[in-house]
């Protein structure tokens, strides 16, 4: 069983190192890292040739924006598992992957989800914050996830693994939401009810904080009013899954 894992790249040469290298120690060798670069000026691309994993491939990306880079990497993806590794994360270890595939065949699954640790920008090595779920490990109730939806939960989107031939009802990314398609995204996932979801309780990749959705007040506020949107879309009570969602993050940093 094949995985391809999309990254997309732009201007990189910082973090991509790392993340290529967890990508190519993992255990499991059944894997095409697709790299969606979009007009990098340093040396990324040959930072990525040279500690890329042994399937590898490199397109440029002819879209705009991070989530038109995600389609055109789901679209040339040949895995029947797809995954997404940001350029500035990093599997936790070299087994990772051989156990999400395990879990896979073990219970014929559509989709996987895990725990995540946020790390600081410039340390990955110091752990900031611990999401994890409040859920024990194995196949979740669809209606039950579907209920924490609506109370502002939400599984880590890089912790994400699903069977490519979703994409057949679910369709892509929304890339009319520049920061929040993501969310939208998993909604529209475990909102479909039929998709056998399975949570390992592990935590399985290490993200540094500073992304794209926090990193200057016009991208927060252009986050809440997607957020918003979203929320109004699948008639979820914005103030209340606000509320809850913004809550629930408190303890993860103890």
């Amino acid at each position: 069983m094949q995985v391809s894992l999309i990254t997309c790249t732009n201007d990189s040469e910082k973090t991509i190192k790392n993340c290529c290298l967890s990508v190519s120690s993992q255990s499991y060798s059944n894997i095409e890292h697709i790299i969606l670069d979009k007009n990098s000026k340093d040396n990324t691309i040959s930072i990525v040739k040279k500690y890329g994993a042994e399937n590898l491939k490199i397109y440029h990306q002819k879209s705009s924006g991070i989530y038109g880079a995600l389609n055109e990497g789901m679209k040339a993806a040949n895995g029947e598992i797809i995954g997404i590794l940001h350029s500035d994360d990093q599997f936790e270890n070299d087994q990772i992957i051989s156990i999400i595939i395990k879990k896979f065949i073990e219970n014929d699954l559509d989709i996987l989800f895990s725990n995540l640790f946020y790390t600081k920008k410039n340390n990955t090595n110091k752990i900031i914050r611990r999401w994890s779920s409040n859920l024990e490990e194995g196949i979740q109730s669809n209606l039950y996830l579907d209920k924490k939806i609506n109370n502002g939960w939400m599984p880590p989107h890089t912790t994400l693994f699903i069977k490519k031939n979703l994409l057949n009802e679910v369709e892509h990314y929304d890339e009319s939401f520049k920061i929040s398609s993501d969310y939208d995204f998993m909604i529209r996932l475990i909102k479909k009810m039929k998709f056998k979801i399975f949570f390992l309780n592990s935590f399985t990749v290490r993200m540094r904080v500073g992304g794209n959705s926090n990193k200057n007040i016009q991208n927060i506020l252009i986050k809440m009013k997607e957020d918003y949107r979203i929320m109004k879309k699948f008639n979820l009570n914005p103030f209340k899954t606000i509320l809850i969602k913004n809550l629930s993050k408190i303890s993860q940093f103890f």
